[in-house]
């Protein structure tokens, strides 16, 4: 009876089980195709800084897209197949793209290319302006970039998606789909004291940056005297020492309105100073916005340069008694790279080197609601001192003799955001009854609109304590090439001057975006191994190297006095020390082959143990996890059995 009542309850668990994998197999597909139908499109980004997750502003920039446009991604497959890296980001540069297909509302439409060597599809490639690049010994060509264009045949290209710059991808697709659905030129008003551009007795030839500037945007000088009209995308300002209080208010009320602007002001313009006396205007003073920067939060000083024993320049400084030159650091003209610049940020990304001339710099003011977010900032060697000291006669020894670095770092360019209150609370400046009047006739433009005393929205503001970085003469050198005189960038002022343009004359939209992660994440574990057995052989291997070299010299000198001599002069003795010293370069050679072997050997041991640990460890841990919850279960199931 007993045994009947077993074999019962084991058929009843058969079938209970099969009916159980009956209805997972159902729930399973169910949940496929209700996914499929249903919820279509959602997704979930669990990478590390969300590497998946398309910004507000790409999305804002999508849904208020009004011009149809159509969005090519050029890529050759041999060369994805065959190029490390390319492979996974062309599949997240596919998969983005579709991504923002399906979110443009029809606006968008999006073509894949494969442009094979000698096809119609690489002409198109080549007539778009795309790069490529060799993938053959005979030196076919593969694409791998994207071509956009507009309803009106505008265009603009990604000429190739180079992996270092995964992490702007989004940026650089978003602003391409925003500028060819928003064709016109950007409009900057160029507000200056110093004549950056031209000025009307033509005695002070426009600066180079200005023309590239205008390459991109419409730019508009103003002096002293802003204009600052509704279609105006970004006031830049230069240096604005002797700026009015009226100029001052229009940019208050400018930026409180949701106008963007970049600032450049500095404790000594030595170009300034230069045009100011070619111009027999008065001499170079320290440019300030006292009453705007204070309302947004940035502190500065107007009558302080900041050095720098890290990152100060090597100089000629006058000669001695004896008439050698003398040799300085001077501490206030500046070099930055990396290290010091951020280039997480779309405005700094790429920069390699900034030059600064007798620069300021900025720190949060107490209280402050802003966002200072520093986009250059100096060594911890750097520190302050009075700007007189440079702006008549400097003289770098004493400056760098008297100079005391206060072991911190300085902000000299920065990002500022966040709603701030006007720097006139008690709105407009009084000003004479005539400009009341020429106001009211509307002389000077439209009617004056209503004083907002603070901000609606966030400010977004760049500002850089040097205008000296704009001039010629601190980023640009004339070489000649073949009898021409050629113009050569030796920094990258420029780059970094027009990327906050292009940057800040753009929507809120496309400020917002910042750099992302890289999608391909190294294993710093493991990139920690290989540099301990890097470090492992690498003394072994320069000390190597060092005597090879040693042995080279001295083979050779036995080998040239031989010559000289004749050999019926070489005693046996030096012929055997040629001889032991040719084994011994061969010994060194061998134990160099065999440290870099060993090197090998050990890299390629930890890619072989990493596999094994994936393909089989990890599995077999689960499989001996499952074996083990098997037993327990089955001890239990018999455990009751048995009562």
């Amino acid at each position: 009876m007993a045994d009947t009542r077993k074999e019962s309850s084991a058929t009843d668990s058969r079938t209970l089980a099969f009916g159980a994998l009956a209805l997972a197999v159902v729930l399973f597909l169910s949940i496929i195709i209700f996914s499929e139908s249903v919820i279509k499109g959602v997704r979930l980004d669990l990478t590390d800084k969300s590497l998946f997750t398309l910004s507000d502003g790409t999305k804002k920039t999508l849904s208020t897209l009004d011009e149809e446009i159509t969005l090519r991604f050029f890529s050759t497959r041999k060369l994805v197949e065959t190029t490390p890296g390319l492979t996974a980001y062309g599949t997240r540069v596919q998969e983005l793209l579709e991504r923002y297909a399906s979110l443009a509302g029809g606006k968008l439409r999006l073509e894949l290319v494969n442009p094979e060597p000698f096809s119609p599809e690489e002409d198109r490639a080549v007539g778009f302006g795309l790069s490529g690049i060799p993938i053959t010994e005979a030196g076919d060509l593969g694409y791998f970039g994207i071509a956009a264009t507009n309803s009106t045949d505008d265009t603009d290209v990604l000429a190739f998606l180079t992996p270092q710059r995964e992490r702007f991808l989004e940026y650089d697709l978003t602003r391409m789909i925003h500028n060819l659905g928003n064709p016109k030129k950007k409009v900057i008003a160029l507000v200056s004291g110093i004549p950056v551009d031209s000025d009307p007795l033509k005695q002070y030839k426009p600066w180079a940056l200005i023309d590239n500037l205008k390459q991109f945007f419409e730019v508009r000088a103003q002096g002293l005297t802003p204009k600052l009209t509704d279609d105006v995308d970004l006031v830049m300002i230069v240096h604005p020492f002797g700026l009015s209080e009226e100029s001052r208010y229009q940019i208050d009320q400018f930026v409180l309105r949701g106008g963007n602007a970049v600032v450049f002001v500095d404790p000594h313009a030595e170009e300034g100073a230069r045009s100011n006396a070619a111009l027999r205007l008065p001499p170079g003073v320290g440019s300030d916005l006292p009453e705007l920067l204070k309302a947004w939060g940035v502190k500065y000083d107007k009558d302080k340069v900041l050095g720098d024993l890290a990152a100060g320049t090597r100089v000629q400084a006058g000669t001695d008694s004896l008439g050698r030159p003398i040799i300085t650091r001077y501490i206030a003209w500046t070099s930055y790279g990396p290290e010091n610049i951020d280039t997480g940020d779309v405005i700094a990304s790429e920069l390699q080197k900034i030059n600064f001339a007798t620069p300021g710099f900025f720190e949060k003011a107490e209280g402050a609601t802003t966002q200072i977010e520093p986009l250059i900032w100096s060594s911890k060697s750097a520190g302050p001192f009075d700007a007189e000291s440079v702006r008549r006669d400097p003289k770098p020894a004493d400056i760098l003799r008297d100079f005391k670095p206060q072991d911190k770092s300085y902000i000299i360019a920065a990002r500022v955001s966040g709603k701030v209150k006007s720097a006139f609370p008690d709105g407009p400046p009084k000003s004479d009854d005539a400009d009341k009047k020429d106001a009211a006739d509307g002389k000077d433009g439209p009617a004056p609109k209503p004083h907002l005393a603070e901000s609606a929205d966030d400010i977004n503001v760049v500002v850089v304590a040097d205008t000296d970085i704009l001039a010629d003469s601190f980023w640009l050198r004339a070489q000649d090439l073949f009898g021409q005189q050629v113009i050569v960038p030796i920094a990258h002022n420029a780059d970094l001057v027009v990327n906050a343009a292009d940057n800040m004359a753009g929507t809120s939209a496309l400020i917002s975006l910042r750099g992302r992660g890289l999608s391909s994440r190294p294993f710093d574990v493991v990139e920690s191994i290989q540099r301990e057995a890097e470090d492992k052989y690498m003394t072994q291997a320069q000390a190597l190297a060092k005597e090879l070299e040693d042995v080279e010299k001295k083979l050779r000198e036995l080998q040239t006095t031989k010559k000289a001599a004749g050999a019926a002069v070489m005693s046996k003795e030096q012929d055997e020390e040629v001889r032991k010293f040719r084994a011994r370069v061969l010994e060194i050679r061998t134990e160099l082959r065999e440290v870099q072997l060993n090197l090998r050997r050990d890299i390629d041991q930890l890619g072989s143990d990493l596999k094994l640990l994936n393909i089989a460890a990890v599995p077999a841990a689960i499989a001996i996890f499952a074996v083990g919850i098997s037993v327990v279960r089955r001890n239990r199931t018999r455990a009751r059995a048995g009562t």
